[in-house]
């Protein structure tokens, strides 16, 4: 074997990649992710020497375009995202009687080769030597699976879930990139929102009157509307005035629906606001579009939420009639995992386990920074899915039912 090389800087690992792609008779791949890049495009014009090519999907980071151009080649399997995450970053290549391997920290990624810190080193080996047999065979049973068949139909969701991945990553980039003061930490882990599963779980049970198994049945009733083809859209109207909560009618049984949970817009009704009739009219293709806007499978970021306050806004016009009450409403029932509503009857006692002042909560263009970002940082929101039936519910809708722990009266 001869001396190691080390690959640290930039773009020199894609022209040594490129290189031994275009000068070598054989070779054998294996990356936990890929992108379009300069070492990709060279990859398909050297298709006729590639022997196993092996591509990880977790996470789905590897971009869909190279899945879409690699699904009829038969030297790549693409590795399924269930079981063990697939993480190596392996290049072999044949030359005669020697072996080159390029192993590290480079994915195939035009990250990894343009702008990331990455470490990997080039190897020689002569072509006897036991560790290229190893290398080779490790890449050869890797590309027995598990894998994922490319089809049409995988292809597309995977798209919608690459999409998704790429803003949940660009979420959580932004929540933690910058050091906080230290005087603001301080006040974030004080507030009292700031608790555990187990204390937030007892708070919410011990709220008083707070109608928790209605509140979760109600909570379900939405979704199960939600889902029906052509969504709210194509909803009756006083499917849609249940919703939105704008419905006068009352429970008359113990089990019944109470659709003034979660902030009870009954007075939009009454003075003719026009969220009221937005939602009532024929064809409210205005709020549709509006919650449209927020993803109903994958997590929801900053810009959709300004995206669908700006097209409640265009929607209620100069006349307004659409406040942060309603909008935080309908955001919540569509996504209770991440949204709490805000209204007369919770905004006092929101404020305090926030920590923040009640002003604050009063314009809708700051509600994810003052509201969804706290709670995204919580202990009790970051709990991973409780195994118990009636817990894993109620962390499903761990967002919604803190409106449980601040609801202080009646619904107007």
């Amino acid at each position: 074997m001869r001396p190691v090389r080390i690959l640290t800087q930039s773009g020199t690992v894609a022209n040594v990649i490129i290189q031994q792609l275009q000068t070598c008779q054989r070779a054998w791949i294996a990356v936990a992710w890929a992108t379009e890049n300069e070492v990709f495009y060279e990859l398909l014009k050297q298709e006729r020497k590639l022997e196993v090519v092996v591509i990880g999907t977790h996470g789905s980071l590897t971009a869909p375009s190279c899945i879409e151009r690699l699904a009829t080649c038969n030297w790549v399997s693409f590795r399924s995202a269930k079981g063990p995450l697939f993480h190596p970053k392996l290049y072999l290549f044949e030359h005669g009687d020697r072996y080159t391997a390029i192993v590290g920290s480079h994915n195939m990624t035009r990250g990894a080769f343009q702008n990331n810190i990455e470490l990997s080193t080039a190897s020689e080996f002569e072509k006897n030597d036991p560790t290229v047999l190893a290398l080779r065979q490790f890449v050869e049973q890797s590309a027995k699976g598990p894998c994922i068949t490319p089809t049409a139909a995988f292809i597309s969701h995977y798209r919608a879930s690459h999409r998704a991945a790429q803003s949940q990553r660009k979420t959580i980039d932004e929540l933690y990139q910058a050091e906080p003061d230290r005087m603001e930490e301080k006040v974030r882990t004080d507030a009292p929102i700031h608790m555990e599963w187990d204390d937030w779980l007892a708070k919410v049970n011990a709220a008083p009157n707070n109608g928790c198994s209605r509140r979760l049945d109600m909570l379900d009733q939405v979704q199960t509307l939600l889902r029906q083809p052509g969504g709210f859209l194509k909803l009756s109207i006083e499917d849609r005035k249940r919703i939105a909560g704008t419905t006068t009618a009352r429970p008359k049984q113990a089990d019944d629906i109470d659709w003034h949970f979660f902030g009870a817009m009954t007075s939009a009704h009454r003075f003719g606001h026009s969220y009221a009739h937005l939602i009532e009219k024929e064809n409210p293709i205005e709020v549709a579009s509006a919650l449209d806007l927020i993803p109903a499978e994958f997590p929801p970021t900053r810009e959709n939420w300004l995206e669908y306050w700006a097209a409640l806004e265009r929607a209620a016009g100069d006349e307004g009639g659409i406040g942060i009450v309603g909008a935080t409403r309908l955001a919540c029932l569509k996504r209770p995992d991440y949204f709490v509503p805000i209204s007369s009857t919770n905004v006092t006692r929101l404020s305090e386990q926030l920590g923040v002042p009640k002003e604050a909560l009063k314009d809708a263009r700051d509600y994810w920074d003052t509201v969804v970002e706290t709670i995204l940082l919580t202990p009790w929101w970051n709990e991973e899915r409780p195994a118990g039936l009636e817990q894993a519910r109620l962390w499903r809708a761990r967002s919604a039912m803190l409106d449980a722990i601040v609801y202080a009266g009646n619904s107007v």
